[in-house]
């Protein structure tokens, strides 16, 4: 079955074999591992995330994995079972060796006063994503033409030549599903369909994995999903299709179930961009963009604001609040 699936696909060049080699080294030799994401996580943030856990907790490590936030609970199918850990806990440690994953800054990670010092003491970092990256790592595998950092990571598990079992391969193609709008959007490749391919001859659930991403049965969802839709504003000259979440949504649930928003958003005719404004309570307004017109690079809009992600999907933070004017939403 191996030999059969290395036939059908293969790693492109864009990964640097000098860096895949190198880094299951370090994997293998250090002692303390922490993994981080960026904040906010989405599917494909979570999916590989566990995913490397999983693999490094079957090489006999205890990884760490730090999120500003606890685990939303959508996002519980994906959880491994290793530890979790929030800010207090982060610099009660001390780690050899720190892994970001789908994370093009540190300043996207929470965690980036600390994160920094630890540069500054010597520990060693991994960065495997695959958005234009700041390269802030010791060892920078990045990939810009996959889909998601989680097809990204599957190419490196490939490279190792290790097993993946039917967990570990539910764990990756969440991720390709998730960035891919299940294999709607501009990120879908030929590249992204043989993995998939691959992932379900290994037993992938792959009706599993759309059942929770598109049936999410948070006791919120039916009532967060009716307030994005009631704001739903459309500018038709420069055919942008935006809504925004408002602070007192969040007595209806986790927003975490609104990750697909952007991708919902962009299925509606005639648009070139679709945004999602989520307003939170400490006066942070995170803006989410997918690009449906190819003409248009939202990763540059991103990075001019200070935030990061690809040509097709980007987003950034912002101070200030949300407020009506007639027709449409402004920042304030």
């Amino acid at each position: 079955m191996q030999q059969f699936l290395d036939n059908q696909f293969n790693p492109d060049d864009q990964l640097d074999k000098g860096d895949v080699a190198r880094a299951k080294e370090m994997l293998a030799r250090a002692e303390s591992v922490l993994i981080f994401t960026h904040k906010n996580p989405d599917t494909d943030a979570i999916g590989s995330t566990m995913a490397l856990a999983k693999y490094l907790k079957e090489k006999g490590k205890e990884p760490k994995i730090f999120l500003p936030k606890p685990l939303a609970g959508n996002f519980f199918y994906l959880k491994e079972a290793v530890a979790i850990i929030g800010e207090n806990e982060l610099i009660r440690n001390n780690f050899e060796l720190i892994i970001g994953m789908d994370c093009s800054n540190l300043d996207w990670s929470g965690a980036e006063k600390f994160l920094e010092q630890k540069k500054q003491e010597g520990s060693f970092f991994i960065n495997i994503d695959h958005h234009p990256n700041s390269g802030y790592a010791d060892i920078n595998i990045v990939d810009t033409k996959s889909a998601s950092t989680s097809l990204v990571l599957y190419k490196i598990f490939k490279r190792w030549g290790i097993g993946i079992d039917v967990n570990l391969a539910t764990k990756i193609l969440a991720g390709i599903v998730a960035d891919t709008n299940s294999f709607s959007n501009s990120a879908t490749s030929t590249e992204a369909y043989g993995a998939a391919g691959e992932l379900l001859a290994l037993g992938a659930q792959y009706n599993y994995i759309i059942n929770k991403i598109q049936k999410n049965e948070h006791d919120g969802w039916f009532g967060l999903w009716a307030r994005l839709l009631s704001r739903l504003t459309k500018n038709d000259k420069i055919k942008l299709a935006y809504s925004v979440v408002l602070p007192e949504d969040e007595q209806l649930g986790d927003g975490s179930v609104l990750d697909g928003a952007t991708n919902f958003l962009s299925n509606l005719e005639g648009m070139r961009l679709a945004m999602v404004l989520k307003e939170s309570l400490d006066g942070e307004i995170k803006v989410s963009m997918r690009a449906i017109d190819k003409e248009i690079d939202v990763g540059q809009i991103a990075h001019y604001f200070g935030g990061g992600g690809h040509s097709k999907a980007a987003g950034f933070s912002v101070k200030g609040r949300l407020e009506r004017e007639g027709n449409y939403w402004q920042i304030v």
